[in-house]
C-alpha cells in the first residue's frame, strides 16, 4: 500500500507535465521505471496491480488504446521479475541497461497491440530515442525511488540482494 501512496501522485504529476509542458520533448518513461523498480526489488501482487493501474492512467492521459499500456507494463513487470533471478540489478549500469531494454520491449508491445487493433501505425524511431533517454536517467530516478520508499518507514520493496 505504501507504494501506491508514493508512486500514484508522482505518476499523475509526471503525466500532467508530460502531456502539457513536455509534450514535444522525449522524457524518461516514469511509469515504466516505477514498474521496473518494483519488479526487481520484490515480487508482490501490489506491484502487478500498480503496473496495471499506472498503465491504465497512462492510456487515459495519452489518449491511446485503453489497456495497451497496462498490458505492456504487466508484461515488463513479469519479464523483469523473471530476469532478476539471473541478473542482479545492483549497479547503475545494469539498471540503465535493463530499463532501456524494458522501454524498447514496451515500445514493441505497444506497436504490436496497436497494429492488432487495426490502427495503421508505423514503427517509429522514437522507440529507440525513448529507450536511450529512459536508460540514461534510470539510475538517478531509481536512486530517488529508493530514497522515497525508505521515507515511509515501511520499506516494502527491500532489496533481496543488496
Amino acid at each position: 500500500m505504501s507504494a501506491l501512496i508514493i508512486f500514484l501522485p508522482l505518476t499523475f504529476l509526471y503525466l500532467i507535465l508530460k502531456s502539457t509542458l513536455f509534450s514535444s520533448l522525449p522524457v524518461p518513461d516514469l511509469p515504466l521505471l516505477i514498474v521496473f523498480y518494483m519488479a526487481y526489488r520484490k515480487p508482490s501482487i501490489e506491484g502487478v496491480a500498480l503496473a496495471f493501474l499506472l498503465g491504465y492512467i497512462d492510456d487515459a492521459f495519452s489518449g491511446g488504446v485503453i489497456g495497451s499500456t497496462s498490458f505492456s507494463l504487466i508484461f515488463i513487470y513479469a519479464a523483469t521479475r523473471l530476469s532478476s533471478g539471473k541478473v542482479q540489478f545492483s549497479t547503475p549500469f545494469v539498471r540503465a541497461g535493463g530499463a532501456g531494454i524494458a522501454e524498447f520491449i514496451k515500445g514493441l508491445i505497444m506497436y504490436a497491440v496497436l497494429r492488432l487493433t487495426g490502427l495503421n501505425v508505423h514503427f517509429s524511431g522514437w522507440v529507440f530515442l525513448d529507450s536511450v533517454i529512459t536508460a540514461v536517467f534510470a539510475p538517478a530516478i531509481i536512486t530517488l525511488f529508493t530514497r522515497l520508499t525508505s521515507l515511509t518507514g515501511r520499506d516494502a520493496f527491500k532489496d533481496n540482494a543488496n
